[in-house]
């Protein structure tokens, strides 16, 4: 024991810090990782493509509803305003004709063309008040029938 000292070394006694050591990938394990990975990333970019799909897709959807509520818009607007104009000309023609067809003008002309003049229980006024009314029939068919009727039928 004279030539040990190793029970006075206190650099054995120290903490130390530990030493890393390479481990080896199981093969088979690496393989699977980088497997796992290439799937992942597959997955990510066909997650990422189908994502900018619905986006793009969600703004044309915006994009064409926009548009044809312009058009619905504009179209509303030129109906309105050929409305009015009609609605203007009707009154034009109905003071035209209440013009023509007063008392005195009838007299007139009856007189021109030898008659006698009308008494009043003679004279009838028929209100045309009540507006027409067009109705379109419904052919039964929905646009999808229609359209296989029109590329089929």
């Amino acid at each position: 024991m004279a030539g040990m000292s190793e029970a006075y070394d206190l650099e054995l006694f120290r903490p130390r810090e530990p030493r890393l050591v390479a481990l080896q990938d199981n093969p088979k394990v690496a393989k699977d990782k980088k497997r796992r990975a290439r799937r992942q990333s597959v997955l990510n970019v066909a997650v990422y493509l189908l994502i900018g799909l619905v986006v793009m897709g969600m703004v044309g959807y915006f994009i064409t509803c926009n548009v044809r509520l312009t058009e619905l818009g504009s179209a509303i607007t030129e109906a309105q305003t050929e409305l009015d104009t009609l609605h203007s000309e009707r009154i034009r023609l109905q003071s035209e004709l209440s013009g023509k067809t007063s008392a005195g003008q009838m007299e007139k002309y009856a007189l021109e063309n030898g008659m006698l003049p009308a008494q009043n229980s003679q004279i009838y006024y028929i209100c045309a008040s009540e507006e027409d009314l067009v109705e379109m029939t419904d052919d039964g068919q929905n646009w999808l029938e229609r359209l296989w009727s029109s590329l089929f039928g």
